[in-house]
């Protein structure tokens, strides 16, 4: 059973939350309004509200929920709040939520066939961090079909990350270092398969699926 936390852990947590908003930003993986995060904090889940950028997040606009999708405090959540709680649900060893739309992972996936395996294990720190990683076929921001489809490619067999074609990346992980740790393998590797146009060779000590 989750705790309830006070307002003062609030506070330091969503100082953290803000911290790394930023990292996300300032490494090119959202840019103007784009993207979203949540973190669960006991019985609280803290989520971006719409129209700010992760660049300037301030606590004072951080929406408070629970995970039944109720906001306790703070204004409108990120339209993609339905997929963060519905991850979060599923995934009890899951605590921070991270959607990106980094350049090269929203050409990666225009580039790439939606399925089961969609960028090669092109590097290390990618093959080890995030592959397989699978492609969702296109489907409408902020829309339930969205928020349940990424549900179910996350919940299964604990992977930790999922492409969404034209709409960039979902990633996840017990701390914000994680679930940001994996972007940037991701958002690496899709870069490299860009410029090399698809035609980087696969690395020898990854088993193809």
């Amino acid at each position: 059973m989750h705790s309830h936390p006070s307002q003062g852990q609030v506070l330091i947590e969503k100082k953290a939350f803000c911290s790394w908003c930023r990292v996300v930003y300032d490494r090119g993986l959202v840019s103007g309004a784009g993207g979203n995060l949540s973190a669960r904090m006991g019985e609280v889940v803290l989520v971006t509200p719409t129209g700010h950028s992760l660049r300037d997040m301030t606590p004072a606009v951080i929406v408070e929920m629970d995970i039944a999708g109720v906001v306790k405090r703070g204004g409108r959540p990120t339209r993609e709040a339905l997929m963060h709680l519905e991850i979060l649900r599923r995934r009890p060893d899951i605590n921070v939520v991270c959607h990106v739309h980094g350049d090269y992972i929203i050409a990666a996936g225009i580039m790439l066939k939606p399925g089961a395996a969609s960028i090669p294990p092109i590097t290390p720190g990618f093959a080890y961090a995030a592959y397989p990683l699978p492609l969702l076929p296109f489907l409408v921001p902020g829309s339930d079909e969205l928020s349940m489809a990424v549900a179910e490619a996350i919940s299964s067999s604990g992977r930790r990350a999922v492409l969404l074609q034209s709409h960039g990346l979902v990633t996840v992980g017990s701390d914000y270092a994680e679930a940001v740790n994996i972007a940037e393998e991701i958002e690496e590797a899709a870069k490299i398969y860009v410029l090399t146009k698809g035609k980087a060779p696969s690395l020898p000590m990854v088993i193809a699926p």
